[in-house]
């Protein structure tokens, strides 16, 4: 982006409404101008008649060069707008790609892996990479984890996490009316959108864990049940329904390498 363009963007919103009107005003000022001096010019003869119509044609002029600068100008804006909303998607086209790579690079590894404790340690891999996606894609404080549904089926553990620093709970029991309900998302292969966490008798978070929005959905390997894969958020409307379908996107991702093992 040319130097000029980057300090149009970041010039204050004050400093460009009064640049505008400037402009305005001159262009406006000079017409007017430019239209006294030639009727006043229509009634004089000799040297002021001369000096009146070269007035004149300087401020036609100004109104002129005005104009084109005012144009020129609204040009840049656009363009500058156009470029940034550019640079955001091209942005976004890295970030996306960036955090899918290593993914789609694991699932591959794991297809020619043999042995079950190599496949474990690249599905291990698989789920850091899907925790840390679904950080990197959602909310700024965003937090994600992987819980692995028991052998007995009657709990989650915490398989890998990512995000903010303080970690998520290590496991769902059942028996608990949280633990039960999110059992019930894992065995039935849904998914739940929590806007307000403080307003669903589903969720009880943990004491300190900070999140006020959260989604929740089943990682599973067709009809197989596998675990739960979380995002949670600090603030009210960090999670919106763009983000459940991201994460219902990354948990069959993890669903596709978990039913490997």
């Amino acid at each position: 982006m040319p130097g000029s363009d980057v300090r149009q963007s970041r010039e204050p919103w004050w400093t460009r409404r009064a640049s505008g009107l400037a402009l305005t005003s001159t262009a406006v000022v000079a017409a007017m101008a430019t239209f006294l001096v030639s009727a006043q010019a229509a009634l004089t003869r000799g040297q002021t008649r001369t000096w009146l119509l070269a007035v004149g044609a300087v401020l036609a002029g100004i109104a002129v060069l005005t104009n084109l600068l005012q144009q020129q100008r609204f040009r840049r804006q656009r363009q500058t707008l156009e470029q940034v909303a550019v640079d955001a998607e091209a942005a976004l086209t890295l970030t996306i790609n960036g955090v899918f790579a290593p993914i789609t690079s694991y699932l591959g590894e794991l297809v020619s892996t043999s042995s079950d404790a190599d496949r474990a340690h690249v599905a291990g891999q698989v789920s850091q990479a899907v925790v840390d996606a679904a950080v990197t894609l959602t909310a700024a404080e965003a937090r994600s984890a992987f819980y692995r549904l028991d052998g007995d089926g009657l709990g989650l553990t915490r398989e890998s996490w990512g995000g903010r620093s303080m970690q998520p709970r290590p496991r769902f029991s059942g028996g608990t009316p949280d633990g039960d309900a999110v059992l019930d998302i894992v065995r039935q292969g849904d998914f739940v959108f929590v806007d307000d966490v403080a307003a669903s008798p589903m969720v009880t978070p943990t004491t300190g864990s900070g999140y006020r929005t959260v989604v929740a959905v089943a990682v599973t390997a067709g009809p197989v049940p596998l675990g739960l894969l979380t995002v949670d958020a600090p603030g009210l409307g960090d999670l919106s329904e763009d983000d459940v379908e991201l994460v219902r996107v990354l948990a069959n991702l993890l669903g596709a390498a978990q039913g490997q093992l």
